[in-house]
Order: structure tokens, then sequence, then C-alpha cells
């Protein structure tokens, strides 16, 4: 499963949580206890927000524990919100494109989970992002399908129904397909 870290407060610098700490992010990536494998190296990335509503974002394929860009950027950047994300894929391919966060607007999202059999009904999952939307989908992950479906059920206005609502329906398709797990988040 993929590991990942959220950070809202004073600005600190993103090292403070990603890099310092005895189980900070990075660690966590390449010594994971409670997990199925030990290791997450498909993927890095981060969002931040600073002085622009948009959020600042880094992603990278390499794996985190050995990625200097990724080090450089946590130690000289400041920001009293941010998330962090070390990917370990459920399927889909290892590329920058499906590193979390993913983004649109003003928003951020990362997912730690998976929508069972995604790749048998990716097309028709996809339908369910409409048209204004759909220019922010660079990936083909199930996470990043599932925020796109969000921000179109409303996830601006009330977060948690509109991320149930896309979940549920994620959750069908995959139950239509008769996949398993259908989901985990």
């Amino acid at each position: 499963m993929c590991r990942w870290a959220a950070y809202i407060g004073e600005p600190v610098h993103l090292s403070e949580v990603i890099s310092h700490p005895e189980h900070s992010l990075i660690d966590q990536s390449l010594h994971a206890t409670q997990s199925v494998t030990p290791t997450n190296a498909d993927g890095v990335g981060l969002a931040w927000y600073g002085a622009r509503p948009t959020p600042g974002v880094f992603r990278d394929i390499l794996p985190a524990w050995s990625d200097r860009n990724l080090k450089s950027v946590a130690e000289h950047v400041s920001s009293g919100l941010f998330l962090g994300h070390i990917r370990a894929s459920s399927g889909a391919p290892t590329s920058r494109e499906n590193c979390h966060p993913f983004t649109a607007d003003n928003w951020s999202f990362v997912h730690n989970g998976e929508v069972g059999g995604f790749s048998d009904f990716r097309r028709h999952a996809n339908a369910l992002i409409p048209d204004d939307l759909y220019h922010h989908r660079e990936g083909t992950t199930d996470s990043e399908a599932m925020f796109l479906i969000a921000l179109h059920e409303g996830l601006a206005d009330d977060p948690k129904t509109a991320l149930e609502r896309a979940a549920g329906q994620l959750e069908a398709m995959s139950r239509a397909h008769g996949s398993a797990p259908h989901l985990h988040m």
C-alpha cells in the first residue's frame, strides 16, 4: 500500500515531515513494517500551498530514498499546508502522470488503496468524469479517476458526501465486473 502524509499548521520546511523524523515518509517507503511489501518504490509526489491559490507540485518515478531532487525541494520549500505521497502501484504503470498528488485548480488529492479490477472498466469509469474536468486527467490510475469524479460530485461543497458518491460508483463498477477486493481506501 502507498504511504502518505498531510500537514496543516504553522509553515515548516517539508523535510520536517518528509525526511527528518525517525519514521519519516521517506523512511517508511524503504522500511515499511506494517505492509504487505516492505518497500514503496513506484514514485513520489508532493503538493504544497503558499502565496498562490493553486498548489506547487513535485512528482517523480524515482524511489523516494534515492531522489535527490525530492530531498532538495523538501529542504528548501516551506508551507503550512502540504501533502506527500510515496506510491506502491496496484497495477497502473509507473509513470510521473500516475504519481500522486493529483491536482485540479486549487485541489490536491492522494489516495492509499485500490479499486479492484479497475483496468477492466477504466473506460466506463473515465466516462463518469465530465468534459469540464477531463482535461485534468493525466494518468491512468483509479485514484485520479476517483478524485475527478469526486470533484464532479461536489467536493468543494460537501467533501465527505462527494467522496462517498465517487467511491460508491467505482465500487459498484468493480462489483459488476466481479473483481475483488472491490474497494480499499
